[in-house]
């Protein structure tokens, strides 16, 4: 089986699920920020992001008690 590592976390203001705006467009106050790990922590790991318009981040919830498995 294989491991899945996290390289970043996301951080958010919000601390739990009751008060999330189902719409996202009437929350533009509200501002996360994704840290990386200090081993992902280097500039070459981001260059060329500035030529995207989107990028898609691949998650999982940190809290929740399930095994991750890998095929």
């Amino acid at each position: 089986m294989k491991e899945i590592r996290p390289i970043a976390f996301f951080r958010s203001p919000l601390t739990s699920k009751f008060g999330i705006p189902r719409q996202s467009g009437l929350a533009d106050n509200l501002v996360g920020k994704i840290v990386f790990e200090p081993q992902y922590q280097r500039e070459e790991a981001l260059r060329g992001l500035e030529d995207f318009d989107y990028l898609w981040l691949i998650w999982g919830f940190l809290r929740i008690n399930l095994l991750m498995r890998v095929n």
